[in-house]
């Protein structure tokens, strides 16, 4: 008989993919789903029909899964976005989405975590004017959001065309006079509408932070004597946010605890918690973290299966409890945790 002999330090080793970036797709989605309930075969796929009615379930339930609720903790983090908003000393209600007020999120050519351009006038510019000079136009892009000092507030308009140290912004051109040196600010793309707003600063041209309260009952806020008053001008201290969607005007609401800004130069700076996208093309991915994707199939599993009369079994439920529960501790949310004396415990100290 013959000894083997195996050399284990040359045996074959199989290499790793170095690929991180694996993802499901709306229609994969639906036809897994569709398969785990046995509503179609192995060889077979969902009609057109089926996709529509599907589809329609699974934005439905990816809507509920989101925001704030305890269901899961984890996509407290995912969701968390930034946006800035630029105050008005008229104003106390600003309209934050996509249709709303300066609700910043970003600037076509700005790195992130800047959202948008600041310059300033290099020369004074009359009432009406819409050629302006600039201190740089690095910064600006055709049909940005474009705001200027005027006074003591913003007058905001769009960048029309850009020049050699010119902007040229859309008429009826500035709604007053500006100096030479004023501050002049751009955008490009205004934020979505936040589920809940999670912390906001007053932050001024020198990125120092002054933290506001945020309001957590509508009472807190109305109980204010002179928020709305148009003399109580200041730095704004609190405010209270309400998300307010609807389809006509999908903007939430942001009120401050003062009648107008004193200082427009500052802004508000917001951490808050995003809507997740909706899932229209066969191709989009969830905009969900990588660990959510089993649950996704098999929460969508259980809403249609009475669409098919397919039996929702107990191994099912099993599949779904684990995965929901395993998804719910990724990325989970640490928060800090005080505790007070009660003063009307009559066994307190």
């Amino acid at each position: 008989m013959t000894a083997l002999n195996i050399n284990l330090s040359s045996a074959f080793t199989p290499a790793t993919s170095g690929s991180y970036s694996f993802s499901v797709t709306r229609d994969q989605i639906i036809r897994q789903a569709m398969l785990d309930i046995g509503a179609l075969q192995p060889e077979e796929y969902p009609t057109p029909d089926e996709i529509r009615d599907c589809a329609l379930k699974l934005n439905m339930m990816v809507k509920q899964w989101m925001g704030n609720t305890d269901f899961a903790p984890g996509l407290k983090v995912w969701t968390r976005k930034r946006a800035d908003l630029f105050l008005d000393n008229t104003r106390y209600l600003y309209n934050l989405g996509a249709s709303g007020d300066n609700w910043v999120d970003s600037t076509t050519g700005l790195a992130y975590p800047k959202t948008f351009g600041q310059t300033t006038l290099s020369g004074n510019a009359a009432q009406g004017a819409t050629v302006l000079n600039v201190a740089s136009t690095s910064q600006l892009n055709v049909q940005d959001y474009i705001g200027i000092q005027v006074g003591s507030n913003i007058y905001w308009t769009r960048v029309a065309n850009i020049g050699v140290g010119t902007v040229t912004i859309s008429a009826p051109g500035l709604s007053g006079a500006a100096l030479a040196n004023a501050n002049v600010w751009n955008y490009t793309t205004k934020g979505i509408r936040p589920l809940v707003m999670l912390a906001v600063t007053l932050r001024d041209i020198y990125a120092n932070d002054t933290p506001l309260r945020l309001f957590r009952t509508v009472e807190e806020y109305e109980a204010l004597p002179t928020k709305t008053a148009p003399t109580n001008i200041a730095d704004p201290t609190a405010v209270l946010y309400e998300s307010q969607f609807k389809s006509q005007a999908p903007n939430g609401q942001l009120y401050l605890d003062v009648g107008g800004a004193q200082d427009v130069t500052k802004y508000l700076h917001c951490v808050y918690l995003s809507p997740v996208q909706d899932l229209v093309n066969p191709g989009d991915a969830p905009d969900y973290p990588q660990e959510w994707f089993r649950p996704l199939v098999l929460g969508h599993a259980k809403d249609i299966a009475p669409m098919f009369d397919c039996a929702w079994t107990s191994d099912l439920q099993e599949n779904l409890v684990e995965s929901l529960a395993i998804a719910k501790q990724g990325n989970p949310e640490n928060s800090s945790v005080y505790f007070e004396v009660n003063s009307d415990d009559p066994y307190g100290p």
